[in-house]
């Protein structure tokens, strides 16, 4: 995300021409390290509203980013996702993830 308004472009044509349902995140390579950066600067990228308006770019709104981030891989991949979100409910993570919104105490305040 050096360049905000090359990848507003790309992301925008991508939505736009190809369809929002077809479009994937492709994060997985080994060659250059952990995603997570660029992960975490997609999660919060959004297409300004003047290339919106310009190009008539959809807006990177919750919904399109769920597809983008998985939702559409899902469906690639014949992954039922009502039946992982039900499992996921009862599984070690989800239990600890509830018993810590319960009493929080991050570990790694700045």
């Amino acid at each position: 995300m050096r360049d905000p308004d090359s990848a507003a472009h790309l992301i925008g044509k991508l939505a736009k021409h190809i369809g929002e349902d077809n479009v994937l995140d492709g994060s997985d390579c080994i060659w250059y390290g952990s995603p997570h950066d660029q992960i975490q600067a997609l999660r919060s990228f959004q297409i300004s509203e003047a290339l919106q308006e310009k190009f008539d770019y959809a807006p990177l709104t919750p919904a399109l980013r769920a597809k983008i981030f998985g939702l559409n891989a899902a469906k690639v991949y014949g992954v039922d996702v009502d039946e992982v979100l039900r499992r996921a409910k009862r599984d070690t993570v989800e239990q600890n993830r509830m018993v810590y919104r319960e009493n929080p105490d991050p570990y790694f305040l700045t």
